[in-house]
């Protein structure tokens, strides 16, 4: 089934459609048709910034951000971690590796236990922690010479960040020298409350060094269902909200 959709974004407006298969899927059925389209609000928000005269400073290479604290949605660990199984035994074998040593390195610096409860603490407590989270300079489990090696999958907080400051400020980042491009939306915070395949969920994440533990953990849980037209219209609503 073929369901088209408009968003008007600042002086743009975004005509698509996507093919949906007109059956109950869960949050995570439907992330490969999620993922691209919060990549499009951030490609239309970039090409605004652009024509502004600005350039986006992140390339291939430049992996600074990717020692950031990532919030991801429950959805998300659980397909990161199915991606993850899909991948050839030695390379498989080596990301566990490094998710294992990141976890290790989380519970001896007693970074682990102000994490335990990341999604129920204030704004300004999670920026605290992010912060200290940064100096101990750990890479996320799926960088590669400081590129994505996921980029295809990469979650939706990875693709809302892009900055028009100097890469070089990435390193040390403050807000006085980090210019983040401004979005039109930021369909992450959706997706947090998107379990439900509505938007009407209490926000749920956790830190991406964690998803490999709490999707085995919840491997098993039901998963709400919603049928694909359905919940793919949810999520553009409250997009457009």
């Amino acid at each position: 089934m073929e369901v088209s959709f408009q968003l008007r974004m600042g002086q743009r407006t975004m005509d698509a459609g996507v093919n949906l298969p007109d059956i109950p899927v869960s949050t995570l059925d439907l992330l490969p048709v999620l993922l691209p389209f919060a990549s499009a609000i951030v490609d239309a928000s970039a090409a605004d910034v652009e024509e502004e005269g600005k350039h986006i400073s992140c390339r291939a290479g430049c992996g600074a951000c990717c020692r950031q604290l990532v919030p991801i949605s429950r959805p998300e660990a659980l397909y990161l971690a199915a991606h993850l199984d899909s991948l050839p035994p030695e390379r498989r074998a080596i990301i566990r590796e490094r998710f294992r040593v990141a976890v290790e390195r989380l519970r001896e610096t007693g970074m682990r236990e102000r994490l335990a409860d990341f999604e129920d603490q204030g704004q300004d407590a999670r920026r605290e922690i992010g912060m200290d989270y940064f100096r101990l300079g750990i890479a996320c489990p799926f960088l590669e010479e400081e590129s994505c090696g996921i980029y295809e999958h990469r979650p939706m907080a990875c693709r809302e960040y892009l900055v028009t400051s100097p890469a070089a400020n990435c390193a040390d980042p403050h807000p006085e020298t980090i210019d983040t491009v401004p979005l039109y939306a930021k369909p992450s915070l959706i997706l947090y409350r998107f379990g439900d395949g509505k938007g009407g969920d209490r926000p749920r994440f956790l830190p991406l060094v964690f998803a490999l533990e709490w999707a085995a953990a919840h491997a098993a849980d039901t998963q709400p269902e919603l049928p694909a037209p359905e919940m793919f219209r949810n999520f553009v609503r409250k997009v457009a909200e």
